[in-house]
């Protein structure tokens, strides 16, 4: 399922497009396709299997936030915990230059909303480059001309969300 959809990038736009259309959907999967491409992973909860090695340390990053450790090595983790993107052991370490499969339900369970804005800032900006308007805006300027401003830059919209990107993994 989709965390954000057509209907919603056509009321924040304010613009409908007839039952048929397709590119709004394209729109809207693009958008989709920037974001998790900057966090690192899908926003969406989903079901992950990762190879990852040890450090010598207590912990382990993988790609996206733990909702649920499943197991690592085949094993139930019993005696492991999660803080966001890290699996942290309570009984010793994770070997240098070990690798560990780790199994996890990672992302959110329900997407948080600025991600979700972002996503839909983002789909609106390609619904408004559409046509090549390069979401290009003018600023009159009083007896000197105007202005002329390319917006496309989605960069702006999801410097919004690096709180939720996992730098590490």
């Amino acid at each position: 399922m989709a965390y954000i959809t057509k209907a919603q990038v056509e009321e924040f736009c304010g613009k409908y497009a007839e039952d048929s259309a397709t590119m709004p959907d394209i729109y809207t999967e693009a958008a989709m396709e920037a974001v998790a491409n900057y966090l690192g992973y899908d926003p969406e909860a989903a079901d992950y299997t990762e190879t990852v090695t040890g450090d010598g340390t207590g912990t382990l990053a993988v790609k996206a936030p733990v909702l649920e450790l499943t197991a690592i090595d085949g094993e139930t983790p019993g005696d492991c915990y999660t803080v966001k993107n890290y699996v942290k052991s309570m009984a010793g370490v994770f070997k240098m230059g070990k690798r560990y499969t780790v199994a996890y339900r990672g992302g959110f369970e329900t997407v948080p909303s600025k991600i979700v804005i972002c996503a839909l800032q983002i789909a609106s900006l390609f619904w408004e480059s559409a046509g090549g308007n390069l979401a290009v805006s003018s600023t009159s300027i009083a007896d000197t001309g105007s202005r002329v401003f390319n917006n496309f830059k989605i960069d702006r919209f999801l410097e919004s969300i690096n709180e939720y990107r996992c730098y590490n993994a």
